[in-house]
């Protein structure tokens, strides 16, 4: 009788251990259907194994939420983590080595729009998955942390992640929320002076402190990405604050608006120059998209506007 119940006890137990192999594998191979930031949808095994980042933002983000990567695209000379080191260099964001990225036949391409779709045909060739994110905003950046964590298969990581950092925002807006304070925010580049429109950085963060915007009647969406301006029409306008913005070299940020902007009478006469406060904002949250490091960004601005 021992012997017939022992059999049975572990017949049941191989067939329990059975059942469990049988349940990994298919959670292995589950296969989701993924949509990006502009529509496309793919559908794709998670988690892949061979994951590829275009910048180190994003980089940054997928690893928040418990994502893997076998390469990323960024900038050399800056300290990054191991988890973006330690991974195969596939140039910088905006000049990938597309060969080796091809060699690498990546399970899928994780890039921003702005910078990457262009490349949208060698992938495609190539017969390369991609998803394609916009993360200026707060709001598309949280859409984006959660595409993230679905490929990952991390959905409850990306839920947790997103609720910490909405707790975060809602206190700072709290504490330093501005209404009735005006700005203008501008863009410098070697080819000249843009705005910073709705739609930008800069003013998703400045509109969540309770700023008004001089120029608020202009957004990308109507007329693209950092349309030109006039000193005169600025002047005119008169804002409380105005944000700085470029893209130029370390160093070499503040030549960019004593040249082109500063040395200009109507600058002057501005209230936002009489009373100090004009500030420029740092790249790292203001240039292509804070990421996981948005709530910082909200906190820098928020300390630069009621700093006495």
């Amino acid at each position: 009788m021992r012997k017939f119940l022992g059999g049975v006890f572990c017949f049941c137990v191989l067939l329990l251990v059975g059942c469990g192999c049988s349940m990994t594998n298919e959670k292995a191979h589950m296969t989701v259907a993924v949509t990006d930031s502009f529509g496309q949808e793919i559908h794709l095994s998670v988690p892949p194994k061979r994951v590829v980042v275009l910048t180190s933002t994003l980089a940054e983000m997928y690893h928040a939420v418990g994502g893997e990567m076998t390469g990323v695209a960024y900038l050399p000379g800056r300290v990054y983590p191991d988890y973006i080191t330690h991974t195969e260099y596939v140039g910088v964001p905006y000049a990938l080595d597309v060969e080796k990225l091809v060699a690498m036949k990546p399970d899928i391409v994780l890039g921003m729009n702005a910078l990457h779709s262009r490349f949208v045909p060698v992938l495609k060739q190539n017969h390369i998955p991609f998803l394609l994110f916009d993360i200026a905003r707060y709001e598309d950046m949280k859409k984006s942390l959660q595409i993230m964590a679905t490929v990952a298969d991390k959905k409850e990581k990306g839920k947790q992640l997103i609720a910490e950092m909405d707790r975060y925002m809602e206190e700072t807006e709290k504490k330093y929320k501005r209404p009735g304070m005006t700005y203008a925010a501008i863009h410098g580049t070697g080819q000249g002076l843009f705005l910073e429109v709705k739609g930008s950085i800069v003013c998703d963060v400045a509109d969540r402190l309770g700023l008004s915007d001089v120029f608020g009647e202009l957004s990308m969406k109507d007329i693209g990405d950092k349309p030109p301006f006039s000193i005169e029409e600025l002047a005119m306008r008169n804002p409380d604050v105005i944000f700085l913005t470029t893209m130029v070299h370390r160093g070499q940020e503040e030549d960019i608006f004593k040249k082109n902007l500063m040395t200009q009478p109507a600058w002057q006469t501005m209230k936002a120059v009489k009373n100090g406060r004009v500030y420029l904002l740092p790249q790292k949250f203001f240039l292509s998209g804070p990421g996981i490091d948005y709530p910082k960004a909200l906190e820098y601005m928020a300390e630069k506007i009621t700093e006495k």
